[in-house]
């Protein structure tokens, strides 16, 4: 996907393989549509990968409203709506996560299903309390990349395309997708790009400020408008094809508001895209919201458990070649430098190191007051002060960690020199 038209002349042309990875039925068209469509006609390879059928989707037209109600006659019909639309955009590869072509080899295939959401703003979505066993976001992250990578494996893509660190509106299962993508971005070395939401009503300051940033790529879908129409009206049970006054095609959702059908989409290349999400296991905004609340509170025990040891050891010394190290002291403050490390790199949340931190000092401060006997733990002597502060020094580095983010990328969409022969 290029913004800078085709290839240098002279260059050899190579052909794209792209991976777009999606989250439910319609998004790979919505979001997406004129850029696969693009790709395919400028000789490309492209994979789709659905995550999830959509079960806790909609069904609007009248003549299906025997589906609502119904996640599972609804994921039935949905299925045959994305490999209708795929066909329409020209794609011959379309999987969805967890059945056998995208699968960890040796594991039986698996559904991963609709984790749901509700709006907790205008164009906001949260995770939903009830989060079901076989939910998409209820899966281990670890499996849901093992089983992406295999895609990978074995396509073999020379991008990556799936949503930005949102999930464009912060749907639980977009969010997670974009965790998977770019984990096995960073794991496999495939370039990954972002769509950029919103992009085509920018104006003002901040088209320009897209217009000028190096990592942006915009791809003109009007001459592909046709395809991704056909395919847009396959996801009927989703949107609603409709003519706008002004003569433009327009999409009306669910909840009534009818916009006009984009003609450009927009990507920003993520170089070290593990980092700019957060760190390699960061799946902190696709958990559902009892999730996030047990975390937060395990790891308050972890951080009270670290300084309950901490502080009945830090006061151990050893003696070598007479000298006496306060190696309790140092062993004590590690262990808390690496529970709050490994779990900002787990996480990838400093709500996670503030409540571990809370816990901490909680116990730190119940243990430096005297007993009903007058002995106290934490003592104002020097390895007392420093075994206080050591371990705030490292919280507070924790929690000021910064997320890195780097810039420069290309995909190419740019139609092959004539007489190229066609993949």
């Amino acid at each position: 996907m290029s913004s800078t038209g085709a290839p240098a002349p002279g260059a050899a042309w190579r052909p794209e393989r792209v991976l777009f990875v999606h989250a439910h039925p319609d998004d790979e068209t919505i979001t997406t549509g004129g850029t696969i469509a693009t790709l395919v006609e400028a000789g490309a390879s492209v994979t789709i990968v659905t995550c999830t059928r959509g079960e806790l989707g909609e069904a609007l037209p009248d003549d299906l409203a025997h589906l609502r109600g119904d996640p599972t006659a609804l994921a039935v019909h949905r299925e045959t709506e994305v490999e209708a639309a795929v066909r329409d955009l020209g794609v011959r590869d379309h999987r969805f996560l967890g059945a056998p072509e995208a699968r960890t080899a040796g594991l039986r295939s698996r559904v991963y299903s609709d984790s749901g959401m509700v709006w907790e703003a205008p164009g906001v979505a949260g995770p939903t309390p009830d989060l079901a066993p076989t939910a998409f976001c209820a899966a281990s992250f670890g499996e849901v990349v093992s089983d992406l990578t295999a895609v990978v494996e074995s396509v073999r893509p020379t991008a990556i395309v799936s949503y930005d660190e949102d999930g464009g509106y912060h749907h639980p299962d977009h969010v997670r997708a974009n965790r998977a993508a770019v984990r096995v971005a960073q794991l496999t070395g495939v370039p990954f790009f972002a769509v950029v939401a919103g992009a085509a009503e920018a104006t003002g300051a901040e088209a320009e400020a897209l217009a000028a940033d190096p990592v942006i790529v915009r791809v003109d879908t009007r001459p592909v408008a046709a395809r991704v129409l056909r395919a847009l009206r396959d996801h009927r049970s989703q949107v609603e094809v409709v003519d706008l006054p002004e003569g433009r095609p327009g999409l009306r959702w669910p909840h009534g508001v009818v916009d006009p059908v984009a003609t450009s989409e927009t990507f920003r290349h993520v170089p070290e895209p593990g980092r700019a999400s957060g760190g390699p296991g960061d799946a902190w905004r696709a958990q559902s919201r009892a999730s996030r609340v047990a975390a937060l509170v395990l790891a308050g025990v972890a951080g009270a458990g670290v300084a309950a040891i901490g502080t009945v050891g830090h006061r151990v010394t050893t003696t070598v070649a007479g000298q006496p190290l306060w190696t309790g002291l140092v062993l004590s403050v590690a262990a808390v430098v690496l529970l709050v490390v490994g779990f900002r790199l787990v996480f990838g949340s400093r709500r996670v190191v503030a409540a571990t931190a809370v816990g901490a000092y909680a116990v730190i401060a119940l243990f430096s007051f005297p007993s009903a006997g007058g002995s106290v733990l934490v003592p104002a002597d020097a390895r007392g002060l420093l075994w206080t502060f050591g371990p705030a020094v490292a919280l507070g580095l924790v929690l000021a960690w910064p997320r890195v983010e780097g810039g420069g990328g290309r995909l190419d969409v740019s139609p092959p020199p004539k007489g190229t022969p066609q993949p």
